[in-house]
């Protein structure tokens, strides 16, 4: 299909020669029979490569959209370390390049390349039956204008590397600033953000120079060489004029080599492309270089049937990227229905602990039971399924509430809803609204106060019923009235499941079954309020100190 289009747009030169010469004897009928051939090739031509397109098309599109959701998968199946680490401005930079990268490849490859050395070839057939020293001429130019693109190319490819590194930079301060923008408006600091963001477009623009400067040497070089040599051709095909090469071989030659210029410059302009798109690819495909590290086993273990122990064995665990040991030792067990609070100062290891049981990482040392199975055994979407999560600073999907707190669990019905809302003490505050339900929270969930979405990130956690709850102190940012309703849904929400809060505010862990007290990550205190009270301790040092209002909060 798309060599039929392109032999017919090429060949043009070719019958514009047989109606130059049908003028010239006069043969009106050859000329029409030519010119109507003409036709067929402008008209017939461009129908037949629109053809070619959409076919192209019919591939491109369903294989464009797999890559990218290939990649996209990789990216969320990917560690916590992994995100923890990653910036958000750069991956979207990585992923707009490459999403571009993909298209433009397949078209230029199958499409644009193919059809350039069509048209190339068909070029040098009609020019070596009118002139061998002409089609001569033009192999030369070619094999000049081929290595000059070879250098030139490699040139280019460097400065793109480096220039993309650079647009990286420049979209990961745009992004932090635009995520962060409550901060730069607490401290009015929109021009510091704009000097941060000036000092990456210093790099940015010396890149950029490099970079387009090498278009700018491409096009004097190949269009000096090519310009040079149409000359020479030109020069050659008049002095052969009335030397057995006619006034109609002259136009044929005349319109074959303006063709072959611009398929040249086209044929560069394709090879440049290409190898653009290479170094675009190259970082986005990188992505699923990137190892999960966290694996799912090979033949995973299902609990039919959760009672919800938890068991930690010898645990010990050293971050991979700071090599600082968080716990050492680690030996607890929490029996079905318990709830168990972890306190501390900051750094103890409390949510590390939250962290290993959701296999976010894998323990340095130890194993994780639940029911007596190593959670190395379970896949994690099973694992996870087993647990409910209220982190202290909940995030939201950019949607509305229904879709929010219904996250967990997609065929929830309107009364599951509304009874987990309820529980959360959000019910009121939802129905009060004017879309209710449908209500946009904003990034990240801007439009609503860290209380509602706490309370609306407590919903989604009961919604999901799951059989082990873990709370990263889940009323810190409520007030006094709703954080006793809170207690109370939570005292509800915990029975007949385990339970396991990460303390920062004392007042919500007097009722724990059990308190673990961890220090430069051991255990060193447990037991019940009351006792840790009357016991000289860590547990006691820092309960007089938050209840006589000089620690407010311990931190996570």
């Amino acid at each position: 299909m798309l060599t039929v289009s392109v032999v017919l747009e090429t060949i043009r030169p070719y019958w514009l020669k047989l109606i130059i010469d049908g003028a010239i004897g006069q043969n009106f009928s050859q000329m029409t029979v030519y010119l109507g051939l003409f036709g067929i090739s402008t008209i017939g031509g461009n129908l037949v490569s629109a053809l070619g397109f959409w076919l192209g098309d019919k591939v491109m599109v369903p294989l464009a959209r797999e890559i990218r959701e290939t990649v996209f998968k990789r990216v969320m199946d990917l560690d916590f370390a992994y995100h923890v680490e990653k910036s958000t401005g750069s991956l979207i930079s990585a992923f707009r390049r490459g999403d571009g990268a993909v298209f433009n490849l397949y078209f230029n490859i199958n499409q644009e390349l193919f059809r350039v050395l069509i048209s190339l070839l068909v070029t040098l057939v009609f020019l070596a039956r009118a002139d061998l020293v002409i089609a001569g001429i033009m192999i030369v130019m070619l094999l000049i204008n081929l290595w000059l693109i070879w250098w030139l190319i490699s040139k280019n490819l460097k400065t793109r590397s480096e220039f993309n590194t650079a647009e990286d930079e420049v979209s990961g301060v745009i992004a932090d600033s635009m995520l962060n923008y409550e901060t730069v408006k607490f401290f009015a600091a929109e021009n510091k953000e704009k000097d941060r963001l000036g000092k990456k477009f210093d790099v940015w623009v010396d890149k950029i120079w490099k970079f387009t400067n090498t278009f700018r040497l491409m096009d004097i070089s190949i269009g000096t060489v090519s310009g040079a040599g149409m000359m020479l051709i030109m020069w050659i095909a008049i002095n052969r004029v009335g030397k057995g090469f006619g006034a109609s071989d002259l136009v044929m030659v005349a319109g074959f080599i303006t063709g072959f210029y611009y398929q040249f410059f086209n044929l560069f302009f394709r090879i440049r492309d290409i190898a653009k798109s290479m170094t675009d690819l190259e970082k986005y495909l990188g992505i699923l270089e990137n190892e999960i590290k966290v694996k799912d086993p090979e033949k995973p273990i299902k609990l039919d049937k959760v009672s919800g122990e938890i068991e930690f064995k010898n645990i010990g665990f050293v971050y991979p990227k700071n090599k600082s040991r968080v716990l050492d030792r680690v030996n607890l067990v929490i029996k079905p229905g318990e709830k168990v609070a972890f306190v501390g100062r900051s750094g103890a290891g409390k949510t590390t602990i939250t962290k290993l049981l959701m296999r976010f990482y894998d323990p340095s040392e130890g194993a994780i039971l639940i029911d007596g199975v190593d959670i190395k055994d379970m896949k994690k979407s099973d694992l996870r399924g087993l647990m409910g999560m209220v982190p202290q600073e909940p995030i939201m999907f950019n949607n509305s509430i229904k879709f929010n707190l219904a996250y967990g669990k997609e065929k929830a019905t309107m009364k599951e809803i509304r009874e987990a809302a309820d529980k959360a003490n959000i019910l009121e505050f939802i129905e009060k609204l004017p879309k209710k339900w449908e209500t946009q929270v904003g990034e990240r969930g801007i439009k609503l106060s860290g209380g509602q979405k706490q309370r609306l990130a407590i919903a989604r956690a009961l919604l999901a019923d799951p059989k082990i709850l873990i709370f990263d102190e889940a009323t810190s940012n409520l007030d006094s009235e709703s954080e006793k309703k809170i207690q109370t849904a939570l005292l509800r929400a915990g029975k007949d499941r385990t339970v396991i809060i990460i303390a920062h505010r004392f007042s919500t862990i007097r009722d724990s079954d059990k308190i673990i007290v961890l220090s430069n990550g051991n255990i060193v205190e447990t037991g019940k309020h009351e006792t840790l009270i009357k016991t000289e301790g860590i547990y006691k040092m820092l309960w007089t100190l938050q209840s006589k209002g000089k620690l407010p909060e311990v931190a996570a």
